[in-house]
This record gives structure tokens, C-alpha cells and sequence, in this order.
């Protein structure tokens, strides 16, 4: 049966659904307009709040899920009571954000409070099961005031905003065509159960665990204020260190290309090298260093050259013997090296790093 069949077969089942399935068919577009604006200024507003996010999709419901949904339903005045004919749906990582998000819709958009809910609120204190934070709004009145908002003026539309996790159990449990939705055999279904209780578990232990790296990071940096500086070297505390020395110093750091700055590759050669505190990276800081850097680099550095070129000027013996990967120096490299050695020192220097030519990476 075709899409047109199922319309005009469902609407003559239902008192006065015809008219309101003329409406919609004749107001379809304006609904994909509406998603498409409202994903727009929904994904700039979470960037601009610096809020993280997975993905911001959106649908505008078609006459035959709309037809399904009222008979579903029981709707009597569908036009006024189907408020997600069109439907955002926000995916963030943490719990916390799901606050955030929900602060910056009511901020931004016109909010219907009495037909929006937050499931999670909704479940007693023995329940597990279906967990979103839902918003019908509208664009507002005062964006609607600009011209390529006047059309989509009065149109409702339904935010769900979840984590990934509470996503996922959605997905599993009320997907029609999957094999956990439905009725299931009451063993089965306990287990089912049990499952959401752990991805809820998880979903409040990922946000105790990023509060808790926010704090940890807040520490380090107060630490390191303070001069305190005997602190474990991790990705953390050498961005905090890094960072804070070239802010200090007037140096920009720039993206790595081939790396990911602060990455497991760097940790691992500054631990072969000896370093284990932030008071060990300190004592490698070659003298005037910030000044070779505006002068060789122009005053801008990726974090990997930043620190590895601390390591071989302060100790090239113990870098080359010590450190696994070999890497050839670049020419700006051998001008740092006949910078802070002897023109006779720093040329066997650049010998010795260059000598390994396997998998290796300019530095």
C-alpha cells in the first residue's frame, strides 16, 4: 500500500482526521523548515555555551506517523495536541550537561511547562526504565519578528534531550522492530531491567568522575600557582603546566598535526627520559627558552616539540639513550640545538637522533 493508501485509508476511520491530515500534508515543508532552523540555532547555542554534545538531529513527523500516533493516542483535536509534528532530539555525554542543555532551551525558546516532563522525574524511587527530559516550545515572539522566522511563527515543536547512555536504552526498549521491545517472558524482561539500572549507575559515575577531573584540575592549577610542583605527570597536569608557562611567557601553543597533544606518546617518553613530577619537567626548562622560542619559532610551538625539545637540550646523552623513539630533528630542531651547544657538540648531536631512520617523525 502506498504512502497516499494508508492516508486516505486511516482517515476515513477517523472522525474529522481528514481535515486535520489536509492541514498537515499542505503544512509538511514548514515542519521541515522549523527542524532545520531550530537544529541550526540549537547546535550554535550549545557551541557557544561551550556545552559538549554527541549529535543534534531533528524529524518532522510525516501524515502517516502522524495518523498512527493519533490513533494511538485517542486525540480528539490532534492540531492542537500532537506537539512534536516536528522533533529535535539533543545527545550529550553527562548527566550534568542534560541541566545545561535544559537552561539554555528555556533561555532561548518560548517553553510550554505544562506539556513537557522530565522522565527521570517521573520514575518512583523502585523504578528503572525510559529516562529523557522532554520541551514543547516554540520559537518565541520575538524571533519570530524576523523575516526568515515569520512562517514558522505559532509552530510547536519537541526537544528530547538525553545522554548517551540513556539513549542507548531507549533505542533498545522501544524500538519496534528489536528484539528487547515488547512484552517479554518476566526473566527475561527482569534482566532487561536490571541492565537499565546499570547504564543509569554508569550515567551518574561518568558525572561524579568529570566533576571530579574538574576538581582535579582546578588543584593543579592552584598548586602550581603556589609553586607546588610535586605533582604526577599526566595529560592533565602537562596541559595545566604547559599552558600556564606559555601563557606566562607569551608563547602560543599550536594544534600538533600528526599527534594529539598531551597524548600517551608523549607521556611515555617523558617517563622513559626520568620525568615524574611536574618539579622534574620544571628542572629541564633550558635557560631562556621562551627567547629561543619568539626567535627560532616565531613564538608559536606545538605542546609535543615544546616538551620533547626541553628533554634533548637539557640531557642529549640521556635522551638519546633513554628514550625509545628516535626522532630526526627538523631544521628549526638543529637551530635550537646550535643555539644551546657548540657548533661540533650539536652536529653529533643531530648525528646520533638521526642515525635511527625506522619509524620516524620530524621534530
Amino acid at each position: 500500500m502506498t504512502k497516499k493508501q494508508h492516508i486516505e485509508t486511516a482517515s476515513a476511520d477517523l472522525d474529522g482526521e481528514s481535515e486535520f491530515i489536509s492541514w498537515l500534508t499542505a503544512n509538511h515543508q514548514r515542519y521541515v523548515n522549523l527542524k532545520d532552523a531550530v537544529i541550526s540555532i540549537t547546535t550554535s547555542l550549545l557551541t557557544e555555551n561551550h556545552v559538549d554534545f554527541l549529535t543534534v538531529t531533528g524529524r518532522a513527523k510525516d501524515p502517516v506517523s502522524a495518523l498512527e500516533k493519533i490513533t494511538r493516542k485517542g486525540y480528539d483535536d490532534p492540531q492542537s495536541q500532537m506537539t512534536d509534528l516536528a522533533g529535535i532530539r539533543v545527545i550529550v555525554f553527562l548527566e550534568s550537561d542534560v541541566s545545561k542543555v535544559a537552561g539554555i532551551i528555556r533561555n532561548s525558546f518560548s517553553v510550554d511547562e505544562a506539556n513537557s516532563s522530565n522522565n527521570d522525574e517521573r520514575l518512583s524511587t523502585d523504578q528503572v526504565g525510559y529516562r529523557s527530559t522532554h520541551f514543547v516550545c516554540d520559537l518565541g515572539e520575538n524571533r519570530c519578528k524576523l523575516p526568515e522566522f515569520q512562517s514558522l511563527a505559532g509552530l510547536k515543536f519537541e526537544f528530547q534531550v538525553r545522554t548517551v547512555l540513556q539513549h542507548a536504552w531507549a533505542e533498545l526498549s522501544h524500538d519496534r522492530n528489536y528484539k528487547f521491545s515488547g512484552k517479554m517472558p518476566r526473566h527475561l524482561e527482569r534482566r532487561l531491567f536490571l541492565l537499565a539500572g546499570l547504564l543509569e549507575t554508569a550515567d551518574q559515575g561518568f558525572d561524579d568522575l568529570a566533576e571530579a577531573l574538574d576538581s582535579y584540575v582546578e588543584h593543579v592549577n592552584e598548586d602550581s600557582a603556589k609553586g607546588d610542583l610535586d605533582i604526577e605527570v599526566n595529560s592533565i597536569s602537562l596541559q595545566s603546566f604547559i599552558e600556564k608557562w606559555a601563557s606566562e611567557n607569551n608563547i602560543k601553543i599550536t594544534p600538533s598535526r600528526n599527534s594529539t597533544p598531551y597524548s600517551s606518546g608523549l607521556l611515555r617518553e617523558l617517563e622513559e627520559y626520568g620525568i615524574k613530577t611536574l618539579a622534574d619537567l620544571k628542572e629541564c626548562m633550558p635557560d631562556n627558552y621562551a627567547d629561543a622560542i619568539r626567535d627560532i619559532d616565531s613564538g608559536a610551538v606545538t605542546a609535543t616539540g615544546l616538551v620533547r625539545r626541553m628533554m634533548y637540550l637539557h640531557d642529549p646523552e640521556r635522551f638519546i639513550k633513554k628514550v625509545q623513539n628516535k626522532w630526526i630533528p627538523s631544521a628549526n630542531s638543529k637551530t635550537y640545538l646550535k643555539r644551546y651547544f657548540s657548533e661540533e657538540l650539536a652536529k653529533d648531536i643531530i648525528n646520533r637522533l638521526s642515525q635511527n631512520r625506522g619509524k620516524v617523525r620530524r621534530t
